[in-house]
């Protein structure tokens, strides 16, 4: 009866679209609600077993991509959806619908995402974005911030539809949030966050990052030490948009500096040596953002990006002191460094710049431009 659906974020409201097949007869249903298999009993059924998440008050039937019944509901005095009533709808109410065809896919209006539940989520594109702005920037960031954020999520969304890729809620490259988190996370400030997370969305609809005509990969990362990275370094892939650029506002990020201890046990097995005070320790090179390149210990070299991999430190660019029991590394930064800084592209915003300026800053070479297909 119900092949698909969607739930969108609509008007502040969600709203839940069932397709049905144009097979089912239901127009007898809608007079008959005590009955255990009717048109109320069947979405019911629906919701309570393909894990939809719905906290909206509206649901629209569309059949052959039409939206031919609305259905409203309330809540009883035990918090349960009820029903409230059903109607069928006239051609004039239907202009005030957008009316989304789930099988026009890839397409800018629709993505699929792949929640770690195991469910497979179909949502319009800027709900997505809404997730991962919302799931990436602290609440109370400057707005303009945001809209960086927003062009750069929107941009990796629209890359991996052309690339015929999955979008998943959480990975090593974005992070979504869907509203039922977000209300937990801004606790009071919901209502105000979400406003401006919307608001930051709705001033960059449609909006993607390119170079030379194509999407960027568009990355960012938490803080830096103060520089941002060559992609040359970390991906062993130059891109002209992913150079070393200034980024002094991160050097007051609350996650700018971090210490690690790690004792000198597990780093004597790490290294296949012996470390102890008397070990001695170099950093032999330097990336162009400052992130260790090549360093000694005693007369063995290794490569720091796969030290400070294997020692899961939060940034490349770090020091070292080897003491008695353990060997003390100062980190610099959270993250890989390349492209936007998210407490960066705050500090700029503060400072005046918008969301332009910050896109150009940490992406030079690129240009904003509007996905139309």
């Amino acid at each position: 009866m119900f092949y698909k659906h969607v739930v969108v974020f609509d008007n502040n409201q969600e709203v839940l679209y069932l397709y049905m097949n144009n097979t089912y007869e239901f127009s007898n249903d809608l007079e008959i609600k005590n009955s255990s298999d009717n048109i109320y009993q069947r979405i019911i059924n629906y919701i309570n077993t393909s894990g939809v998440k719905f906290d909206g008050n509206k649901i629209y039937l569309v059949v052959d991509k039409r939206v031919v019944a609305s259905l409203t509901l309330k809540n009883s005095n035990n918090n349960e959806k009820k029903y409230d009533f059903i109607s069928y709808l006239k051609d004039n109410v239907l202009e005030d619908i957008e009316i989304l065809d789930v099988d026009d896919y890839p397409s800018i209006k629709l993505v699929d995402l792949n929640r770690s539940s195991g469910i497979i989520e179909r949502m319009k594109l800027e709900d997505y974005v809404f997730g991962i702005v919302g799931g990436e920037m602290p609440g109370v960031f400057n707005i303009e911030a945001m809209k960086a954020q927003a062009v750069i999520a929107r941009t990796y969304a629209m890359r991996q539809i052309k690339k015929r890729k999955e979008l998943k809620d959480y990975n090593e490259t974005q992070i979504f949030r869907d509203h039922h988190y977000l209300k937990l996370l801004w606790a009071d400030k919901y209502d105000s966050y979400k406003e401006k997370v919307k608001l930051a969305i709705d001033s960059t609809k449609g909006q993607v990052l390119k170079y030379d005509g194509e999407l960027i990969d568009a990355y960012y990362h938490l803080t830096n030490n103060g520089k941002t990275e060559n992609s040359k370094n970390v991906l062993k892939l130059s891109y002209p948009y992913l150079i070393s650029v200034s980024s002094v506002w991160d050097l007051s990020s609350p996650n700018y500096l971090n210490k690690r201890r790690v004792s000198n046990e597990y780093l004597s097995k790490l290294l296949n040596m012996k470390i102890d005070s008397s070990t001695k320790v170099e950093i032999l090179s330097r990336t162009e953002g400052s992130r260790v390149k090549y360093i000694k210990f005693n007369d063995k070299v290794f490569d720091g990006f796969i030290l400070g991999s294997k020692l899961g430190l939060p940034s490349n660019d770090y020091s070292v002191e080897v003491h008695d029991d353990d060997t003390l590394f100062t980190v610099r930064g959270f993250g890989h460094g390349l492209g936007l800084s998210k407490y960066g592209a705050n500090g700029m915003a503060k400072q005046g710049y918008n969301y332009k300026q910050i896109l150009e800053h940490y992406f030079p070479n690129t240009y904003i431009d509007r996905e139309t297909s």
